[in-house]
């Protein structure tokens, strides 16, 4: 079988994937690699007689280095290599004299990738961080208010930044949000080491610098627990549906709150919960949720979740309530591809300020989430994350056992352990909550 010759017709119509890939060029060590975002980007693979582990030089984008221009390039370097040059080290001092934001987006789309070892998550919060706070890619007014105060280091090239700036950029992210500042600075040192790999990084700052991070803690017991789930869930009894004049009274999103009574009782992340269609839910003798894609499966296998009477009554109520029910907040006319989501947003495809909204089920349903906790009486600030933190506290109070609340959570005992709260007077209510008489009631009643 005779291989095609990499063509610029070629080239322009290679197909994204679901993973980056690369195809061989036209001269040896030439490579064209494909991104899921669409980015093309030449690569040439050598090594030196120095050094016995190969090494790769960024040639550029397709389509500005055409098919012809990158061979011509690789040529180039092959002959400067022969003659004892190593690429790497003139590179080095031309990325030097690049812009921050400029060497942040070849980082992007050259090391950021899964191809390279990297967790999507990992991925996801490096971006979410540096391009709020150092592309100022962001519509949030408040973040925009406190850079603009500072100088604007996209713009600086990467031998002219100073520790001292950066300095006011991490306090001023640090006014705002203390934590996301410590990551900030982490990421940017990662950036520096790992792609830049010049000595004089500007974005360490020393330990007691830092922000200091409290451990989180924080979960509800069993009595803000029982407080709580009665607020998210309130039944019609006569018509076993939704009490709507109960949410309407409260100004509540009565799928926000059946999605964190879900979340609660399954101890499901918000991306594995929101995210929940019809078609992964399995019902049966043992009912279960069927996962693809979550922070604990890297390699992206499917994950079997056995559910509980609490969550599974709760997805049945919705069910119940949208059948047929144009009053329902989960009831969308027949072909709607909302109606395929467990929680499906009202905004999709609304614009709401200067924004469309594009997902078709829930995102965030922390606003809703702050104001159950003030209606049930628990005053002190609560993560979202803490509806997990819960799950894993009480059910390990009810059964101490760290294999089964690991196969609960999805994730290793180790982990597990830290989830599940047991310290000080958590200890003792494990210790009086072990079942010494036949009356005692579980923690998670059924919600009516």
């Amino acid at each position: 079988m005779v291989k095609k010759k990499l063509t610029d017709a070629i080239t322009r119509d290679l197909p994204r994937l679901d993973k980056p890939y690369y195809k061989p060029g036209d001269y040896p060590g030439l490579q064209l690699w494909v991104y899921p975002s669409g980015v093309k980007t030449w690569r040439y693979q050598y090594r030196t007689k120095y050094k016995k582990y190969q090494q790769r030089k960024h040639l550029g984008n397709y389509p500005t280095i055409s098919v012809t221009a990158a061979v011509k390039r690789a040529r180039e370097l092959s002959e400067k290599i022969y003659d004892g040059e190593d690429p790497r080290a003139q590179e080095k001092a031309d990325l030097l004299k690049m812009q921050l934001g400029e060497a942040l987006r070849s980082y992007y789309q050259e090391e950021l990738t899964t191809v390279n070892g990297h967790a999507e998550t990992t991925i996801k919060g490096i971006k979410a961080t540096l391009g709020p706070w150092v592309l100022r890619n962001t519509y949030d007014k408040e973040i925009l208010d406190r850079v603009s105060k500072c100088e604007d280091l996209q713009y600086k090239k990467l031998d002219a930044i100073t520790a001292k700036q950066f300095k006011s950029l991490f306090d001023a992210c640090s006014s705002k949000s203390p934590i996301t500042a410590n990551r900030l600075q982490e990421y940017l040192r990662k950036f520096w080491n790992d792609y830049v790999k010049a000595e004089d990084n500007p974005f360490i700052i020393k330990k007691k610098k830092k922000n200091q991070e409290h451990v989180y803690l924080d979960f509800l017991d069993q009595v803000e627990l029982q407080r709580v789930m009665g607020k998210l869930v309130k039944k019609d009894e006569r018509s076993g549906r939704l009490n709507n004049n109960y949410y309407a009274e409260n100004n509540l999103n009565p799928v926000s709150c059946l999605l964190l009574a879900f979340m609660i009782t399954t101890g499901r992340r918000i991306d594995e919960a929101r995210t929940l269609t019809w078609a992964q839910y399995k019902q049966g003798l043992q009912p279960r949720i069927e996962l693809y894609k979550t922070k604990t499966s890297k390699k992206n296998q499917q994950l079997i979740f056995k559910l509980g009477e609490d969550a599974n009554s709760i997805l049945n109520l919705v069910m119940k309530d949208r059948l047929n029910n144009p009053d329902s907040a989960f009831y969308y006319p027949t072909g709607d591809d909302r109606n395929k989501y467990c929680w499906p947003s009202k905004t999709y495809g609304m614009i709401i300020g200067k924004v469309k909204h594009k997902s078709k089920h829930i995102v965030d349903p922390g606003k809703t989430w702050s104001k159950i906790l003030r209606l049930s009486g628990v005053e002190r600030h609560m993560k979202l994350h803490s509806t997990r933190h819960t799950f894993a506290t009480n059910f390990w109070i009810n059964t101490p056992d760290i294999k089964a609340l690991a196969e609960a959570l999805g994730t290793t005992e180790a982990i597990a352990m830290k989830y599940a709260k047991l310290v000080g007077e958590t200890t003792v209510q494990g210790i009086n909550k072990i079942k010494f008489f036949a009356d005692e009631k579980p923690i998670l009643k059924q919600v009516n």
